[in-house]
């Protein structure tokens, strides 16, 4: 049997930073996110998938978005006309899968869920829980049947696993409890990057996010196709999202002059340039001389004559120079300020309200683990300040 496994769709979703920065690229992404999952549905019958799995969260929020759902139901009726079930699960953003309150999604779509935890299709058994509230803190393992003696058995479970740093734990369960539950096969969903275990003859796999919506979850992009034989198991991984975001490092140390720096910023963002897909670049920018800001202004600019590319964001890096005496005492004395515990405590309140009310793709960026290097980027500027133009 030939599977094709994706998951953590998200459609729907607001991309709010990307829209705060750039409206275009905000629009860019959402329409990139059905892009996707359209050519998962082409991917599926064109390559003779005998059945379609989705682990969790195709869409990204609970609001009522009959639109996204509408597109979905319409994408899974094209694999229901070439004969190609759709076995699927609820994530901890589903609520529009909810039957009960938007209706049937259509023929051949089986949505497992405590009352309906399994499915035979082709003697192949499939079994499956979804998230009935947004947060579930307890492993799901306990509660899914025991494999059918005799024949394959495919799990979907929508789990953080062991832990990530970008997700909190949901329906937490340790790998090696997985692997012993006795599957052939787990679709597992809702941590973004690829994911492959194997023991034995058992398997694991997470396809990732089929398109990344943010730098992030820069290593999707992809689905898998599991050929389930019966003696061996293979697993194919393809790309399907066509909006990548990568990072561009650039030395600007050794520029003399503002010319110098701009065609040092061409020449790297022409290189991040694809043939048809679109690139979302974070650049990385060594430089003693000029402001985050201005370097920000100057990509821009740039961007402008550069099709198919756009600015994540710009990040710049101090080189080890010699400065000033008293920018050097003020430096020091700041950086000493930043190591008192009482500075860091108040610091770490501050970014836990910041995560509150920003968008959850930023917000992932302010984990507490990443005070010191927020903290460090600050004192950059204010080094950078101090010295702009020194050398001009």
């Amino acid at each position: 049997m030939r599977i094709l496994v994706s998951a953590d769709i998200h459609l729907g979703s607001p991309i709010r930073s990307a829209a705060m920065r750039n409206p275009e690229l905000g629009d860019r992404l959402k329409q990139a996110s059905r892009d996707a999952f359209v050519r998962i549905v082409d991917l599926t019958i064109s390559t003779n998938i005998d059945v379609l799995v989705l682990a969790g969260d195709i869409f990204d929020n609970d609001q009522p978005d009959l639109k996204s759902r509408a597109f979905l139901v319409a994408q899974l009726a094209r694999a229901a006309e070439a004969n190609i079930p759709t076995v699927l699960i609820r994530g901890n953003h589903d609520a529009l899968l909810d039957h009960r309150a938007h209706g049937d999604l259509g023929p051949m779509i089986h949505l497992l869920h405590k009352g309906a935890p399994s499915v035979e299709i082709e003697g192949v058994w499939f079994h499956g829980l979804s998230f009935d509230a947004s947060h579930v803190s307890k492993s799901f393992l306990p509660d899914y049947p025991a494999p059918v003696p005799g024949r394959k058995n495919v799990g979907l479970m929508h789990t953080s696993l062991d832990g990530s740093p970008l997700h909190d734990p949901y329906a937490p369960c340790s790998e090696q409890e997985l692997m012993a539950h006795g599957y052939d096969l787990w679709c597992l969903g809702h941590i973004h990057a690829p994911f492959e275990r194997t023991s034995g003859l058992m398997h694991a796999i997470m396809p990732g996010i089929p398109q990344p919506r943010h730098f992030g979850e820069r290593a999707g992009g992809t689905i898998v196709i599991v050929e389930l034989g019966h003696g061996t198991t293979t697993i194919e991984r393809h790309g399907v999202g066509q909006l990548t975001f990568k990072q561009c490092s650039l030395d600007l140390s050794e520029c003399s002059n503002i010319q110098e720096v701009l065609s040092a910023l061409r020449t790297g963002l022409q290189g991040m340039q694809h043939p048809k897909d679109i690139t979302v670049v974070r650049l990385q920018l060594i430089t003693g001389h000029h402001a985050t800001e201005v370097l920000t202004s100057l990509t821009n600019e740039i961007l402008e004559d550069i099709d198919r590319v756009f600015l994540n964001k710009v990040k710049v890096v101090v080189p080890q120079r010699h400065a000033d005496a008293k920018a050097d005492d003020l430096l020091r004395l700041m950086r000493e300020e930043l190591h008192e515990p009482s500075f860091q405590f108040a610091s770490k309140q501050i970014l836990e309200e910041l995560r509150t009310v920003l968008p959850r793709e930023i917000a992932g960026e302010l984990a507490d683990a990443a005070l010191n290097d927020l903290l460090e980027e600050a004192t950059n500027e204010v080094m950078l300040s101090l010295h702009a133009g020194a050398t001009q």
